[in-house]
């Protein structure tokens, strides 16, 4: 059966169907670790060396420092941008001021002995 036959009609897979099921060969990742090591610093002293390079172009440098960031301190969240108001401070203000007539109803009810 072909990877087209196991799609449903909207083009994407079933439940419980991979589009790639073996996922990525594990004799790549053994054969990188293998050469790079399990912990990685050659990879980072590599980066690391290009970051302080200013021989090489900005751009490489640039990119060089940003693994090293992403490696060291996690990526930076990414957000998409809100149209309108996210917060929905309009809505927000005018509870506050149904709040504040009410309270101010009871106040005013109090005084006049209601």
């Amino acid at each position: 059966m072909s990877t087209t036959q196991n799609r449903n009609r909207s083009g994407r897979w079933p439940k419980g169907f991979s589009g790639n099921p073996g996922g990525r060969p594990q004799g790549l990742v053994k054969a990188t670790r293998e050469l790079v090591g399990e912990d990685g610093m050659a990879l980072a002293k590599f980066w690391w060396d290009i970051a302080r390079d200013e021989t090489r172009r900005d751009s490489d440098r640039l990119e060089a420092s940003k693994l090293l960031a992403d490696r060291g301190w996690g990526k930076a969240a990414v957000f998409q941008p809100q149209e309108g108001d996210p917060l929905d401070l309009a809505l927000a203000e005018e509870a506050a001021e149904e709040f504040r007539a009410k309270i101010l109803r009871l106040a005013g009810g109090a005084d006049s002995g209601t």
